[in-house]
């Protein structure tokens, strides 16, 4: 069974206004706009230092994460 991990994210009133903003003018909820961030930040990373060895996911924490089951 897939799991989904869901984290809460705080902005300022600011922030969250202008990431309402840039969401709507790309097309994207920001639900997508921000998953598709992440994406891009580990590809990045991956790309500049390598792939994450299993290891270094194994030993990853996901306290921070609620986790639904789908």
């Amino acid at each position: 069974m897939k799991k989904n991990y869901t984290f809460k994210l705080k902005l300022n009133e600011e922030m969250a206004k202008k990431l309402s903003s840039v969401s709507k003018s790309e097309g994207l909820s920001i639900q997508n706009m921000l998953t598709q961030l992440v994406r891009q930040k580990i590809q990045y990373f991956e790309r500049v230092k390598g792939n994450i060895q299993k290891s270094a996911l194994n030993e990853s924490s996901l306290d921070d994460f609620e986790v639904e089951e789908i």
